[in-house]
C-alpha cells in the first residue's frame, strides 16, 4: 500500500504542473485543429471517423513521444536541480520504491495523454464525418494499431528515464532518446544475424498479428523470430536498463 501511496503522491505532483494540463488540453483540441479544416476545405475527403482518428494519431504520435521523453528525463533530475532529493529519500519507503513510483507515475501520465488523443480523435471524427457502418473489423484494426505503438513508446520513455536518472541530465537524456528513436530505423535494416537481438527489431509487434489488415503484410526481419522471441528480448532490455538504474540510484551518495 505504501508503494501505491508513493505513486499517488507523484501523480499529484505532476497534476499540479500547468504544463501537464496544457499538454492534455492541446491533445484534446488538436483533433479539432485538424478536423475542421479538412471538413471545410477538403470536400473530396471520404474517410470515416476511424480513418480520421488514424490520421490524427499518425500525425500527433511524435508529440506524445516527446512528452513521454521529457517526463522520463526530468522526473528525477528535477529533484536534484530543485534540491528536494534529500526530502524525497528520507521517507520510510526505500529508494527502489521511490524510483519505481516515479517511473510508474510518469508512464501513466504519458499513457493517459495517448488515450486522450485516441478518444478525442474518435469523438471529433464521429462528430465531423459521421458514424456510418464501418467495414468489418475496421475499428478493431485501428484499436490494435494504437496498442501496438505502445511498446516503442514505453521503451523510449524508459531509455530517457534511465539516462536522466543515471547521469542526472535531462538535456542529455532527451537528446540521446530522440537520436536513438530516429536511428532505430537505420539499425533495423542491418542484415547481420546478431541484429535480431537489437531492441529496434523487437518493438514492432504488428508483424506477429494474425490479422493481415493489422500486420499489413509485414514479416519478421529475420527467420525464426516469433512474438515470444521479441517479447523476451524486449523484457531483457527493460530488466537490464532498470536494474542498472536502480543499482546506481541506491548506491549514489546524496550530498
Amino acid at each position: 500500500m505504501r508503494f501505491f501511496s508513493l505513486i499517488q503522491n507523484e501523480i499529484m505532483k505532476l497534476a499540479s504542473k500547468k504544463s501537464t494540463w496544457i499538454f492534455y488540453v492541446f491533445i484534446v483540441l488538436i483533433s479539432l485543429f485538424l478536423g475542421i479544416p479538412i471538413k471545410i476545405w477538403i470536400q473530396s475527403y471520404i474517410g470515416n471517423y476511424v480513418s480520421f482518428s488514424s490520421t490524427v494519431i499518425m500525425v500527433c504520435s511524435l508529440f506524445i513521444t516527446l512528452f513521454a521523453l521529457v517526463l522520463g528525463a526530468q522526473t528525477v533530475t528535477e529533484e536534484y536541480k530543485d534540491g528536494t532529493i534529500k526530502q524525497l529519500l528520507i521517507r520510510p519507503a526505500g529508494r527502489t520504491s521511490v524510483l519505481m513510483a516515479k517511473y510508474v507515475s510518469c508512464l501513466l501520465t504519458a499513457l493517459l495523454a495517448y488515450m486522450l488523443l485516441f478518444v478525442s480523435s474518435i469523438a471529433v471524427g464521429a462528430a465531423l464525418f459521421g458514424t456510418e457502418p464501418l467495414a468489418e473489423q475496421e475499428f478493431i484494426v485501428h484499436f490494435k494499431s494504437v496498442l501496438y505503438a505502445l511498446p516503442d513508446l514505453i521503451f523510449m520513455y524508459t531509455l530517457a528515464f534511465v539516462i536522466g536518472t543515471v547521469f542526472r541530465s535531462s538535456a542529455l537524456a532527451i537528446t540521446i532518446a530522440v537520436v536513438m528513436n530516429m536511428a532505430g530505423s537505420v539499425f533495423a535494416v542491418l542484415q547481420y544475424d546478431w541484429a535480431k537481438y537489437l531492441i529496434f527489431n523487437n518493438t514492432n509487434w504488428t508483424m506477429y498479428d494474425p490479422n493481415p489488415h493489422v500486420s499489413e503484410g509485414l514479416s519478421p526481419p529475420f527467420p525464426g523470430m516469433t512474438f515470444g522471441f521479441s517479447f523476451t528480448i524486449y523484457l531483457a532490455y527493460w530488466i537490464v536498463l532498470m536494474g542498472i538504474t536502480i543499482y546506481i540510484f541506491r548506491k549514489r551518495d546524496i550530498a
